[in-house]
């Protein structure tokens, strides 16, 4: 048996060694190099999806900030046509009071000079000076009414107009 002198073949060993090492690491290189492409384009889609979020969000609150000046302008709105009608309804009521006076003046009128004459006309202006002063209160009644339920409409109104302002406004419609 021949055997292979031993320095060729430590040499041979040697060789195929640095082969199989410098073909490791070149394999190492090229994957190193594409986990380093794939990671600038991980951080560069990223940084885009960050860039995007941070737009949306400023562009959010801008939205909202817009919302709520053009809710607050109507809320200031509101209060002023409220103030109104809660004066229109002061007017009404001092008027209805006045009204409230004459007819007290004009019942007693009636009683006093209905009294004095012959009965039978007493009897009949009795009835009259009754049926006045009960239509009168009646009348003072149904103003205090009316006074009460144009009040309730008038701030209704307002509330709903002003709601329906704020929400054009704020989800710009008809502007």
């Amino acid at each position: 048996m021949k055997f292979f002198p031993p320095i060729p073949t430590a040499v041979c060993l040697v060789l195929c060694f640095l082969v199989w090492f410098n073909g490791h690491r070149q394999f190492n290189a090229g994957r190193d190099n594409a986990d380093r492409d794939w990671t600038l384009r991980w951080t560069s889609r990223d940084l885009a999806d960050a860039t995007m979020t941070l737009h949306r969000e400023v562009a959010e609150r801008a939205e909202e900030r817009r919302r709520q000046v053009a809710a607050e302008e109507e809320r200031k709105r509101a209060d002023e046509e409220l103030a109104k009608v809660q004066a229109d309804a002061d007017a009404a009521e001092r008027a209805g009071d006045g009204l409230q006076r004459q007819l007290a003046a004009l019942r007693r009128q009636l009683a006093g000079s209905e009294t004095g004459r012959l009965s039978a006309i007493a009897a009949a202006g009795a009835a009259k000076a009754e049926t006045t002063r009960v239509l009168a209160e009646l009348l003072g009644e149904s103003d205090k009414r009316a006074g009460i339920y144009a009040k309730e409409a008038d701030e209704r109104y307002a509330a709903g107009s002003s709601c329906e302002r704020t929400y054009d406004k704020v989800t710009n419609r008809k502007q």
